[in-house]
């Protein structure tokens, strides 16, 4: 066994096509199928399932995959590192985040490092939680905030921030004149929410099947600024972080609201791959994060 062959197993578990890995690899597809056969002579198990055309990974495979992208990302970490120590730069660090973290809470937090050690670069990437989750497992972030769960038990996560969504609507809506409102109230609002994946959603939806109250779910939306607009127009109930809408609040354009069930709280994630290496900079921006006062 040897890297090379780790790497086209990789690949082709990813994609399942050889064809299409042998393009991307720039092999020919016979050393692709030389390769998976080699690698499943010596473990001694069957890979992958050829069924007809198509390829699928079996449950030994599943496993293997798991264990070999891991082994290709502590190699790239380890390639990382060292050219970074080589060509003496200040480094480099790419932080995941979740929308309302990565839109409302990093920029200032990123600003603020940046002055005080300039020679540190930052790349931001802002997608959803399970996307986030996706980033760090696959190595393409260093480490991420999120505001929603983890189900990878390969990454460890902590608390990092608290924060407080609350229930908003227009100037057209009656329930602007109340400060708390009984859940079943909700039931003949239309409720405007977050895609699927998204913390902010998985949360809201949480709450509010623990409390039993029912909701009429009327639109999807794949950002916090559309549902924010969509809402100041008049077409529904959103819930979104506070600090999220706290300047449109004061502007009078939206108005905000909480059930009289209880607040929906939660927690801001720090998560990070177990298999990371935590490098100084990384260390410098995590211990920088904490002790800003957000």
């Amino acid at each position: 066994m040897n890297f090379r062959k780790l790497k086209i197993f990789y690949e082709t578990a990813i994609h399942l096509n050889m064809t299409k890995v042998a393009k991307n690899m720039y092999i020919s597809q016979p050393s692709i199928s030389q390769s998976i056969n080699e690698l499943e002579q010596e473990l001694n198990v069957k890979l992958f399932d050829r069924i007809g055309k198509k390829l699928f990974l079996t449950h030994e495979g599943e496993i293997f995959l798991n264990y070999t992208r891991r082994i290709l990302n502590l190699y790239d970490e380890g390639v990382k590192t060292v050219k970074d120590c080589s060509i003496n730069s200040g480094g480099k660090i790419v932080i995941g985040a979740s929308t309302t973290i990565g839109i409302y809470i990093l920029p200032e937090i990123i600003k603020e490092f940046s002055a005080s050690f300039k020679n540190i670069d930052i790349s931001l990437i802002i997608e959803n939680t399970k996307t986030i989750e996706r980033l760090i497992l696959e190595n393409k972030v260093d480490f991420a905030f999120v505001e929603g769960e983890i189900s990878s038990d390969e990454i460890i996560k902590e608390t990092a921030w608290k924060d407080e969504l609350v229930f908003i609507c227009g100037d057209a809506n009656e329930l602007k004149n109340y400060d708390s409102i009984k859940g079943e109230q909700l039931e003949n609002q239309k409720i405007i929410m977050r895609e699927e994946g998204s913390g902010t959603r998985e949360h809201t939806e949480l709450f509010l099947r623990k409390n039993k109250i029912k909701f009429n779910k009327f639109l999807e939306l794949g950002s916090t600024e559309a549902i924010k607009k969509t809402v100041e127009a008049n077409l529904g109930v959103g819930c979104l972080s506070y600090r999220v809408v706290e300047d449109r609040i004061e502007l009078g354009k939206l108005f905000s609201f909480r059930l009289k069930e209880g607040k929906i709280e939660r927690d801001l994630y720090l998560i990070i791959h177990k298999d990371k290496f935590i490098s100084n900079n990384m260390k410098k921006f995590i211990e920088y994060s904490r002790n800003n006062n957000i």
